[in-house]
Order: structure tokens, then sequence, then C-alpha cells
């Protein structure tokens, strides 16, 4: 049997690794003249740009059995991340089988398996693999939305993904279009460099930042202890719990049932749990157990930038004051996003916030049109004269070498990975996490992937298959109705890798760590990475999984504290689901 991999990137690397450990000949075929995907600086197509910087931590960054230095910074440069994989795949001898320069352009099923034809240094090649592994990614065809009028715009229009340095924007006149990571970057990194910027969005997004206020990456609050909550209450303790004078009935249920816990954080950490047992004082909390606040407002630009327009009226006066209108200034971004604060991919880089607030940056809505000569109009009527516009509005979903589908859409693929009734083609690291990073999950779907080929994993009938397939489409509509069309291939990163997990076999089984105290407190505890699914069943490295787990650093008392209230509430929850109260089950 031999498999192709196509890509040579994050999932196309562990992709080929678990091949090998299951004994399975391989060949990796890839575009490019390096390996790495985007994380590879490349002039001519999309990649990271000079001064890329990940926005995940290094501990959600690193494949379960291989983990990252412990002397690399919690967020490395882009050049650190690349030799992480080279080491990756030196440690593997993943390289002797990388074919460079070689760029797929046809796949297609045969009798005698799957065809796959490229172009190696210019010359044609055609060969039959056994099956295939897809892990090219979908980031190359930027995607450029139609502005009504747009031949008659004087200025540049380029997308973040081809602008390799924002030095060439210097003193100019800019708007930067769409929110996500790329966005939220590319106006941080202008701020200092542009004459003027302008920062444009149809609705608001979920914002988080880099860092907790104990200097721990704040993706490490999520913990099993938490995540097992249903999607309206997960968004309720992540708002609601963390702000004064907001009110759910979640959050009172969490400080009855706390009280104990709150009334011991009360003496380590009296701000905190002031900050929670004050409700009991308050009609407003009470009311909430009956008649629960909305949870967020309209999906608009247009409300959005009006809001941040009164809220930063007065430029503040001190460093302090900046941080703290800055953080707050984050919940409008979640208000206007129109959805719950859970349901749509996170931006984890607050920075450019600090921008709005100052007066550096100016919020738009959505652009409506382009008025000829330099002028841009949004979406509100106002207009303004603009030199670039920076297009970080994402990219096609778009394979054009799979003539079968090549509009591939997660919600036509068995939890985003196979097509129903078929086992020997995978579609690797297309699933993009809300949270978390992309190679963990990339690497249980090349788990999955490589012991299905291996014949010690089975999949269902593809009857069963689909039947699964339209349930997590339904489900994926109705609670992604703003993204749906646009991101069809978000995943709950939590709840993804649970169920990749339920499938492999490699769930953590806590009971068997209660002899492992430390080991325990850590998977209930700390961050959800991914050396939790090397801990026991099929694939298990124990050993590698605990030296991963003694890198992660000390959990803060008061998140434990918190999170115990939480975890505790579980059962209550599975209890009152059993009664009927289907809002109530957990997620895992």
């Amino acid at each position: 049997m031999r498999v192709c991999v196509i890509g040579a990137g994050a999932a196309g690397l562990t992709t080929a690794k678990h091949l090998a450990e299951e004994g399975i000949a391989f060949d990796i075929l890839e575009k490019r003249d390096g390996l790495g995907g985007l994380w590879y600086f490349d002039q001519a197509m999309s990649s990271v740009s000079d001064s890329t910087v990940a926005s995940s931590s290094k501990t959600f960054l690193q494949f379960s059995d291989f983990p990252i230095d412990p002397g690399v910074a919690d967020f490395p440069h882009h050049t650190v991340y690349l030799d992480y994989l080279y080491k990756y795949a030196r440690a593997y001898k993943l390289l002797e089988h990388i074919r460079y320069n070689t760029a797929v352009t046809e796949l297609r099923k045969s009798v005698d398996g799957w065809e796959v034809a490229f172009q190696q240094e210019g010359s044609p090649q055609r060969r039959t693999y056994d099956a295939v592994a897809v892990c090219s990614g979908l980031h190359h065809i930027p995607l450029i939305p139609d502005f009504p009028n747009r031949q008659a715009f004087q200025g540049s229009i380029v997308h973040s993904s081809l602008l390799k340095s924002t030095e060439d924007l210097k003193g100019k006149r800019v708007v930067v279009v769409g929110g996500g990571e790329s966005g939220a970057d590319m106006v941080k990194e202008l701020t200092p460099l542009a004459g003027k910027l302008y920062f444009s969005l149809r609705r608001g997004m979920a914002l988080t930042r880099n860092f907790s206020l104990e200097k721990l990456p704040a993706d490490f609050d999520s913990t099993r202890a938490k995540v097992w909550l249903p999607r309206q209450f997960l968004h309720d303790y992540n708002v609601d719990c963390r702000l004064p004078d907001r009110y759910s009935r979640f959050k009172t249920i969490y400080t009855l049932l706390g009280l104990p816990v709150l009334l011991v954080m009360w003496l380590f950490f009296p701000r905190k749990a002031a900050m929670l047992l004050k409700d009991l004082f308050s009609w407003q909390a009470w009311r909430a157990l009956f008649k629960s606040p909305p949870r967020h407002g309209p999906a608009s630009g247009v409300e959005l930038s009006r809001a941040c327009d009164e809220f930063c009226r007065e430029i503040p006066q001190s460093e302090q004051e900046i941080q703290q209108k800055a953080y707050q200034l984050k919940f409008l971004f979640d208000w206007y996003s129109g959805t719950l604060h859970n349901t749509q991919p996170f931006t984890k880089r607050m920075e450019f916030l600090r921008g709005i607030v100052d007066h550096s940056v100016k919020m738009m809505p959505g652009i409506r049109s382009f008025q000829g000569g330099n002028k841009v109009e949004f979406d509100d009527g106002t207009q303004a004269e603009i030199d670039t516009v920076v297009l970080c509005t994402g990219f096609r979903t778009h394979l054009p070498f799979y003539t079968a589908n090549p509009k591939l859409d997660g919600r036509d693929l068995y939890k985003n990975v196979f097509l129903p009734g078929e086992s020997a083609l995978a579609f690797i690291g297309f699933a993009r996490p809300n949270v978390g990073a992309l190679p963990p999950v990339a690497e249980l779907q090349a788990r999955w992937f490589a012991g299905v080929v291996a014949g010690k994993l089975h999949l269902p009938d593809a009857d069963s298959m689909r039947a699964m397939i339209q349930a997590d489409a339904a489900h994926y509509n109705r609670t992604r109705a703003n993204y749906a069309e646009r991101l069809n291939s978000l995943v709950d990163y939590h709840v993804y890798t649970n169920q990749l997990a339920s499938l492999i076999g490699c769930q953590p089984q806590l009971w068997r760590l209660l002899a492992r105290p430390k080991l325990l407190y850590l998977c209930l505890f700390g961050p959800y990475a991914s050396y939790q699914y090397r801990l026991h069943g099929y694939g298990a490295k124990f050993d590698k999984a605990l030296a991963a787990a003694r890198q992660i650093p000390a959990v803060p008392a008061d998140r434990v504290l918190q999170h115990t209230v939480v975890y505790a509430m579980k059962p209550w929850f599975h209890l009152f689901s059993w009664l009927g109260f289907r809002k109530l089950k957990p997620v895992f």
C-alpha cells in the first residue's frame, strides 16, 4: 500500500508521521520549495509576513508527542515555529519523502485507486495511489469582495496574504477591511505607520487577549473542568461571570452553588470573590433566574462604529486608563458580533483596541462602494479619502485539482474528514478551530486516517455517515448563522477534539489518574492541550504525554477555585438533561 500526502505543512507532516508509524509507505507532494505551508515565508504565494507571530500559545501549537523546547517564547515568531516543524520532520525521517516544487493538478478516483497528476519541476507526471490525504489547506486563493464601483477606485487594493511588509504603507491613508486575526494584526502593525488608519467591519467579533492577568497564555483558561458547558452557558461564564453588573441565570446559580468555594476564595482573592458575591444582594441577579437578559446585540458594523465613537469620545490621560478602556471596549465588539461569544472564531489579538481608544484608529462599518478617485463610502454614508485598501477577508474555499468537488465544504464531510462511504480519501487540516490551534486538530485527524488505512480503525457504513453529516450540518447552520456560508469548516476545538478522540479510542480515562493526583489536577484545570490524548487508549505514549504535561506552568489558584465550582455543576446538568431539559446536556 502507498499513500499520497498532498502538502508539507503541519497537517501533511503529522499525517506522514502517523502513516510511517503504521508501516505504510507514502509520498509527500509540496508545491513550494520548502516545508511548513503558510508558516514558510514566500514572496510569491500566500504565507506569513515578515513580522508574523503565532496567535495560539506553543502549548496548543505543538504535537502531542513532540513538545516545543521549553525556552521558546509562549507565542513564537513564525521562523521559530518553522524550525520546530523541521525538527519534527527530521526526528521522524520525513524529509526524504518530500518532493518539493511539485504542484498537484488533478485528483480523481480510478478503478485501481486514486490517480494523482502533478507537475514536478515543470515535468507532468501521473501516479496511482491506494489512498490520498489532502493536506494542502485552503489559504491559497484570496477572497476579494465584489465592492460596487470598484473599478473607479484610483488607490491600491491588496490582500493581506500578499502584503509581505507593512513598511510600504508608511504615511498613507489606509483602510483595513475584515476582522479576524489577520485584520487585528494588520491594524496593530499599521497604527504607528499609517498617516490615517481606518478599520472597517460589517459586524463585531469575539476578542480575547493573548495573556491572562497572571501573565500566562490566555488559552490556558480553556480547561476540561469548564468547557463541558453547553454553548449558551459557556458564553454566560466567559462573559457575565467576568463582568460586574452583568446578570444571567447561569451566573446567579453559579454564585449560589459555589458559595462555599467563593467564601474560601474571599480569603485569598477578595476582589474576584467580591465581584461575584455582591450579586447575591442585587435584585437584578434574582430576576435573571426567571428572565435572562439578552446575550448579544445586532450583528452590525454601523452600530459598532457608533458605539466605539461614543465610548472613546474622551482621550484617556494615563496608561492605566488606556488599558482599562481597551479591555472594556472588547465587550462592545463581542456584543455587536450578533451571536454568542463562543459560536464564532476567536480573535486572539486585542492590542489594536489601544489605537481606537487613543484615536489613532477610526472604527468604520463595512464598505458600501467606491466613489471614484480615492473616495470610499461606508455603510453609514460617511466617506473617506483612502490610498490603500488592505483586505483581511480570508480565502476562497476552493480545491482546483479535486474536480469532483472543488468547492470543499466541511458540511459535506463526515466529521470534516471523510466523504461518506470513502475511507481512502481524507481531508486533513481543513477544519478551523474557534480556539486552540490547527496542529493538534490535524494530528488527531491524521491519527484517525492512518488507523483507518491500516485497518485498525473502522468507519461507519455510508448511510450512517450521511445521517451524521446531515445532523452536524443542520447544527452548524443553526448555531453559526452569521458565518455558515463564509466559514463552512469551523469547529469548537474542545468538542471536536473530544469527538475525534472518541472515534480513535484515545480519550483520557480520568479515573485511572487517581493514583497520579498531580496529573489529574493538570488534566482538569490546566490547558486542554493535545498531550491528554496520548495518556490512554489507541496510540498512547504515556511517557511523552507526561513530559509535555511537566512543561506546563503552575495553574493559578483562583482559576482552579472558579473552575471547581463549574465542574461541580456537571452532575446537576447531567441529571436535569436526563429529566428532559435538553439544553442542559453537557457537550461531553
